[in-house]
């Protein structure tokens, strides 16, 4: 499997500026699809490998717990790098966070998403962000997906039926589970909500401690 990580180089830009106790953030919209795997990922278990290798989709790493994602064009990728109070309440922080996308969204006129399970946001039954954290004591690195207009076939050709689940997904296969918010009738563009997060956070992270 691939060396790469994804966004970590966000950590040594922190680093750069944590003298002047400033977050990081990176907001963007994948160019290419990729498979990527949290700490406690195994290829083999969470992934179709063969249709991986044969569309020459890369395997990729990330910092942090939660499942094995597939990242693709369509998608608002939220990778972020601050110093929190606590070492501790990593399920309060993420929704914190997940607070700050919902917030966006609502301003675009999506006013229905909600939290469900530990740390997603849903909208009625169905998933459309989840999260990972990576934590070194009082420093937080939040990773998040937004299925914002993806083809959802696509988890089920790459993404083997994962091995930990949340109670409210109910053994449903991939695109059963999960929906865009183009499915939901919200026809936004990724550059659009990128852009009305953007100038959100840097206030919201202020108090994020």
């Amino acid at each position: 499997m691939s060396a790469l990580t994804v966004n970590e180089d966000l950590l040594d830009l922190y680093n750069a500026r944590s003298a002047r106790g400033e977050a990081v953030f990176r907001v963007y919209e994948p160019e290419s699809l990729r498979i990527v795997l949290g700490a406690g990922g195994v290829a083999e278990r969470d992934v179709h490998v063969e249709a991986a290798a044969a569309d020459s989709v890369p395997l990729l790493r990330r910092l942090g717990g939660g499942g094995t994602v597939l990242l693709s064009p369509g998608q608002l990728v939220l990778a972020l790098v601050t110093e929190v109070a606590s070492p501790f309440h990593n399920v309060d922080y993420a929704r914190r966070i997940n607070s700050y996308i919902a917030e966006a969204l609502a301003g675009l006129g999506v006013g229905e998403a909600a939290d469900r399970g530990i740390s997603d946001l849903a909208i009625g039954e169905r998933k459309i962000l989840g999260t990972s954290l990576y934590r070194r004591r009082r420093l937080l690195f939040y990773q998040a997906s937004l299925l914002v207009d993806v083809d959802l076939r696509l988890f089920s050709r790459y993404l083997r039926y994962p091995h930990k689940v949340p109670d409210y997904r109910r053994e449903r296969e991939h695109q059963d589970f999960c929906t865009t918010l183009k499915l939901e009738g919200f026809d936004l563009p990724v550059s659009r909500i990128a852009a009305s997060l953007s100038v959100l956070l840097p206030e919201r992270l202020k108090g994020l401690g």
